[in-house]
């Protein structure tokens, strides 16, 4: 899978040669000073915040979708999906982290802008949904079974 990071210095280096040089600049110290204030703008403004983020969705969507296709005889293969989709799923959770914030107020933020849970939130929902059908199942064998007990008490005291 291609790296958009290698896409990202290709895409700057294209913007600063359609800049070209910068022009009115008679003092070196001036040109010192632009350059320290785009460095320092580089650094806190996170450019590659949001395709980080979508590269993240992606591989954990990949590796996901690994671990549920793999047959139940591939245990090697399917722990290695499962760590896999584990590792990115935390890396989408400190992105999203990074980009909306945390907490309730984060979650309401991603939700409101991208109209998608955050995929921790996503993930426990998955989670709490497959335990509650575990349950449901096991009752219901539960009930049948003592269905069945008691109709085989019944039974047995009707042929007395």
């Amino acid at each position: 899978m291609p790296s958009t990071r290698a896409q990202r210095h290709s895409w700057a280096g294209a913007t600063q040669a359609a800049r070209g040089p910068e022009r009115g600049s008679r003092h070196p110290a001036q040109d010192a000073l632009r350059g320290l204030s785009r460095l320092a703008e580089a650094l806190l403004v996170p450019r590659g915040a949001a395709d980080e983020l979508e590269e993240a969705r992606e591989l954990l969507a990949y590796w996901e979708q690994r671990a549920r296709r793999l047959p139940r005889w591939a245990l090697m293969r399917r722990r290695e999906a499962r760590a896999a989709a584990w590792r990115w799923r935390e890396r989408v959770r400190d992105a999203e982290r990074a980009r909306y914030g945390r907490g309730l107020l984060g979650a309401a933020s991603q939700l409101a802008v991208e109209r998608r849970p955050p995929a921790t939130l996503a993930h426990r929902g998955r989670q709490a949904a497959r335990l509650a059908a575990y349950t449901a199942v096991t009752a219901a064998i539960t009930l049948a079974l003592v269905a069945a007990a008691a109709v085989a008490v019944v039974a047995e005291a009707v042929l007395r």
